[in-house]
């Protein structure tokens, strides 16, 4: 595929990354001529410095031939313009990322069509939705819909109590299975024979309605029904609006006066405190250690950490931080922070899909490099037709649920992909390739 990518902060540099490992022909725009060469430097792409939204450096990246445009600046205006007129000048698809407030709720996340831009993006309300489906859990540390909500993937650590025990003899809920998990920095597909050990990540799959019951396994939690929230900025308020709902009760910590009294003017379901988030005597005096989650989600990457750090040091349950520099996210997980999530990762998740064959219908990228993708099985694949046992899958692959129609399946052996499945599939980044083929017609039939 032809990409363009325009933007080279965090989200482009990773898009890069991984673009070129996969063989696309790439160009990347941006502004700033350091942020070019230093992608000169690292990646194998062409580029251009450049105002991504003016049609002269579109016509010179050769948009019209591109099969993909992403615009993923820092400056929503931006990303949008170059989209749009990207596409009027014949890239066959465009996504831009906008995830100031302004777009939070006219998106809500991700929107097709939006102006005639094909996908628009907003990261920051993801990233809160995504949070309020782990307060709802019990325990998670992570939490990823999948086939339009009907299954659930949920990221678990490891307890004693559930460790030393070859997974054939977990006792799960129907509908549910370890799909994988991390030890040591590296993701395993596990089979019957393999066993849990302290310390582990373990990836659940299953009903959404069966997890929970699988969680309880896993943790003594129980879902967050008093949540402390530290920014009340677009991933602060997209969480709360995810955990109001369901009746939990809301505090935001925000530090800008006027943001402040305009939360309160427009929630009065939820508590706002005028204040900084890493005020040691602030979390005293509203007793942090009664919350039953403390989701830092400010801008500022060092306030969220430490507000979440002194949060944990206070009592509080369970502690979230959102960290934009991705990299980073280890070592905050190291320092004790219970649940770490990235804008950046979200948007690349929802990014990368387009630049995937067409049969794949959403990507996601675990801890340990794994992938989770959701697939449709061709009429003339060699996986159709044939009971999973039989099935020679690629090391490091696992079928892990099966959408037809309405009908969810969570699959044993004798069970069998039918042509137009969509298939939930957990694999390594070197499986992919192979496993794509399995699902892929076969020419001339």
């Amino acid at each position: 595929m032809y990409i363009v990518v325009i933007g080279l902060g965090e989200v482009g540099r990773y898009l890069l990354n991984v673009l070129q490992h996969e063989g696309h022909d790439v160009i990347a725009i941006d502004r700033d001529p350091a942020a070019v060469t230093y992608a000169e430097e690292h990646y194998d792409c062409a580029s251009l410095v450049g105002y991504g939204a003016s049609q002269e450096i579109l016509d010179r990246a050769g948009v019209a031939k591109a099969d993909l445009v992403v615009a993923c600046s820092d400056h929503d205006e931006v990303n949008l313009i170059a989209a749009l007129a990207a596409k009027q000048l014949g890239a066959k698809r465009v996504i831009a990322r906008a995830q100031g407030n302004e777009w939070a709720r006219w998106t809500e996340g991700i929107r097709y069509g939006l102006l005639g831009v094909d996908v628009v993006i907003n990261p920051r309300v993801l990233v809160g939705q995504e949070l309020g489906r782990v307060a709802r859990s019990h325990g998670a540390v992570d939490v990823i819909d999948l086939a339009q909500d009907r299954i659930e993937l949920v990221q678990m650590h490891m307890t004693s109590r559930m460790a030393n025990k070859p997974l054939a003899k977990l006792q799960l809920p129907p509908d549910t299975l370890v799909a994988a998990y991390v030890r040591d920095g590296e993701l395993v597909v596990p089979g019957g024979a393999d066993v849990l050990l302290p310390g582990d990540t373990v990836y659940l799959i299953g009903r959404p309605e069966a997890i929970l019951e699988a969680e309880d396994l896993f943790s003594t939690r129980r879902e967050a029904d008093r949540l402390l929230i530290i920014g009340g900025g677009v991933v602060g308020q997209a969480l709360a609006r995810q955990v109001l709902p369901q009746g939990g009760k809301v505090t935001i910590i925000e530090k800008d006066a006027r943001i402040a009294e305009e939360l309160a003017a427009e929630h009065p379901d939820i508590t706002i405190v005028r204040g900084d988030g890493t005020d040691a005597d602030l979390l005293d005096e509203i007793e942090v250690k009664s919350f039953d989650l403390c989701a830092s989600v400010t801008q500022a990457d060092e306030v969220n950490l430490m507000a979440a750090l002194i949060a944990k040091r206070h009592g509080v349950a369970r502690t979230a931080a959102l960290v934009n520099r991705a990299d980073y996210a280890p070592i905050y997980r190291q320092l004790g922070i219970d649940i770490v999530l990235s804008p950046r990762t979200v948007a690349s998740d929802h990014i990368l899909r387009f630049a995937r064959t067409t049969a794949i219908h959403s990507m996601h990228v675990l801890e340990g490099g794994a992938e989770v993708i959701e697939i449709v099985a061709s009429s003339t694949a060699a996986i159709v037709g044939k009971p999973l046992r039989r099935l020679s899958l690629p090391k490091g692959a696992l079928l892990a649920a099966i959408v037809r129609g309405e009908h969810v399946v969570v699959p044993r052996g004798d069970d069998e992909v039918k042509p137009g499945d969509r298939v939930i599939v957990m694999t390594t980044a070197e499986a992919r390739p192979t496993l794509e083929r399995l699902f892929r017609g076969r020419r001339g039939s």
